[in-house]
């Protein structure tokens, strides 16, 4: 198998930046980040079709895009887009994101899915508000975040959906619940 002719997996993350603080992620630290010279920012949709074609360079589509690395993706207002253009040029075959869902919506969600997003991972920071809090330092409506995600799991089609939440965040109920 090796050498690949095409790479297997490729990350491109559409925005550098992200709106949480959590204490497991170099992002979630400003001072670090700050210090390093990392350069925080939102991917212009014309490098990304620059991405998206160079990989049409390549005999065959590359197995997985992975459109997140360090930051969260939906802070891209293009992200719809981006997943949209890359499943049409038939340089990739399978397209997932990690996100926090914080800026879930209906309109968000459907547009993801309609662009053809195959896969879809919510990293969960809590089981409430004081726990987002805590662990993210972001106050979100918890309640509304819930909903879309109820939301999601109604209207996925073909999307698979994961959820995953820091076994230490949360009280032995809290798992059961979860």
């Amino acid at each position: 198998v090796i050498p690949l002719q095409t790479p297997f997996l490729l990350y491109v993350d559409p925005a550098s930046a992200c709106n949480f603080r959590c204490h497991f992620c170099p992002t979630g630290h400003r001072d670090l980040i700050n210090e390093s010279g990392y350069v925080r920012g939102i991917m212009s949709f014309d490098l990304f079709n620059k991405i998206i074609r160079d990989l049409g360079e390549f005999d065959q589509p590359i197995k997985v895009l992975r459109m997140n690395k360090i930051g969260e993706p939906l802070l891209n207002k293009n992200l719809a887009k981006m997943i949209a253009c890359a499943k049409k040029s038939g340089a990739v075959e399978f397209i997932d994101l990690a996100t926090n869902g914080s800026l879930f919506s209906q309109e968000r969600l459907g547009q993801l899915i309609e662009a053809g997003l195959d896969r879809l991972n919510i990293s969960v920071e809590g089981m409430n508000r004081e726990q987002y809090l805590e662990h993210a330092e972001v106050d979100i409506d918890f309640d509304k975040f819930v909903e879309s995600v109820k939301w999601l799991y109604a209207n996925k089609r073909n999307c698979e959906v994961t959820i995953k939440i820091p076994g230490n965040y949360i009280t032995e109920d809290q798992k059961k619940e979860f």
